[in-house]
């Protein structure tokens, strides 16, 4: 029987040129559960009998066909033709956490690259910083409750 299912984490993996999403925690009966985002359990395998994966499928439209849709309760949402041309396909949201990446109205040195996970921001060098190289990552600022920065 399933059960209701919360975020508990989402793990964002950065080093000095890079941040990425690599997984979500999930907890559920008093278990905490890893998740990549193409649906597969990292830790606590046996999660499949506790926890249901759903993916898109053609009726939920073509732009993200194949991709993860929800853990458990827990939806999560990609960018479409409809919210502009710059991050078709790539992560929106997961659960209530919004998030954002760079677009050409934020410049052109950092177009693509991720730019919020919630109220968390993170700044790249651009080539006006003369002090580090274009696209390193400069600060990674503000307090989103469920996230968690590793460090590679």
């Amino acid at each position: 029987m399933s059960r209701a299912q919360t975020l508990a984490h989402i793990n964002l993996e950065v080093s000095t040129a890079h941040a990425t999403i690599r997984s979500v925690d999930v907890a559920s009966n008093n278990l905490t559960y890893c998740v990549d985002l193409v649906g597969h359990f990292i830790a606590n395998a046996d999660a499949g009998n506790n926890i249901s994966i759903s993916y898109y499928t053609e009726s939920d439209g073509f732009d993200n066909i194949g991709k993860l849709k929800s853990i458990g309760n827990i939806p999560v949402t990609y960018y479409t033709q409809f919210d502009g041309p710059d991050n078709i396909g790539k992560l929106k949201s997961i659960g209530n956490i919004a998030i954002s990446y760079y677009t050409q109205y934020d410049g052109f040195d950092n177009i693509g690259k991720l730019k919020s996970i919630g109220s968390t921001t993170i700044t790249y060098y651009d080539r006006f910083d003369i002090s580090q190289p274009a696209g390193t990552i400069k600060s990674i600022d503000g307090n989103t409750p469920c996230l968690n920065i590793i460090t590679i």
